[in-house]
């Protein structure tokens, strides 16, 4: 029986922790909506993003045994609420519902596995209100706790990529107050868009203005019809009037030496007269 064997580098992984109990599931990317394999372990506690390196050419030596496979799996924790949020938002935008009825996708039937990670620590209600009748817990979708906790979120990874930035560059190099400032619109640009990897369009706009981010403009604005439809009339008027003005010949200024000499040659004969019979 053959099968394919891939690489992984898992952090923390825990002696007694089999390998069935890290199981690769497919959920539905919140950004792109497009399918996507995530790594869950911990009895679905915990969730990771599955990133792939490849390069050409590459083999592993696993203990007696070659994997041609030379991909490396880093799996990296990813918080389960940016897979929950376009479900909150399309099945309890108006009404209170059940995690369990919330968490469904039939193109995707892993998805209730999210329900656990979800719901521990009370999680969702960051981004959701909740309510509760006996042991039954229903959550209704509420935007501005999401945007606030984006917002939390994203300033501080701000804080920390300006941490990790900090401790790389030299301890002699002095900056200027400019630069500082510079640099630290950089990494809330940068925080930004590696939160908007999680986020819809949508989600990824708002939240820029939720940050302070300043729309961009556009440099190079279109014309519009009419604007492009004036300017080339403009250019034919311009070239027909080019093309009907007449062209004033130009008078050529005679010095004074040529006139003299031009007035002492009148009347004599030149010379090739002399030759004619």
């Amino acid at each position: 029986m053959s099968y394919n064997k891939h690489f992984f580098i898992l952090k923390d992984l825990a002696e007694n922790e089999s390998d069935d109990q890290l199981q690769i599931i497919t959920l539905r990317n919140p950004a792109t909506g497009k399918p996507t394999k995530y790594l869950i372990r911990n009895d679905d506690l915990d969730l990771y993003e599955l990133n792939c390196f490849s390069e050409a050419n590459r083999s592993w030596f696993i203990n007696e045994t070659v994997c041609s496979n030379g991909k490396i799996f880093l799996p990296t924790r990813i918080d389960p609420l940016f897979l929950a949020i376009p479900y909150l938002e399309k099945n309890c935008n108006g009404k209170a519902v059940p995690l369990d009825h919330i968490l469904v996708d039939d193109d995707f039937p892993h998805t209730h596995r999210l329900v656990k990670a979800c719901s521990r620590t009370g999680q969702l209600a960051l981004i959701s209100d909740e309510k509760k009748a006996g042991e039954i817990c229903a959550y209704k979708y509420n935007e501005e706790k999401l945007l606030d906790w984006l917002r939390r979120k994203c300033v501080r990874l701000e804080q920390a990529l300006g941490k990790e930035r900090k401790f790389s560059r030299s301890h002699n190099f002095v900056k200027e107050e400019k630069e500082n400032e510079r640099q630290a619109g950089e990494m809330l640009l940068y925080a930004h868009g590696i939160m908007s990897d999680y986020l819809s369009l949508e989600h990824s706009r708002k939240l820029s203005i939720a940050v302070g981010i300043p729309e961009e403009k556009p440099q190079n604005k279109r014309k519009s019809t009419a604007e492009l439809e004036f300017s080339q009339i403009k250019k034919i008027k311009k070239e027909e009037i080019h093309e009907t003005t007449p062209i004033k010949p130009v008078e050529k200024k005679v010095s004074a030496k040529s006139k003299a000499l031009a007035k002492a040659a009148s009347g004599t004969k030149s010379i090739a007269s002399f030759f004619k019979k």
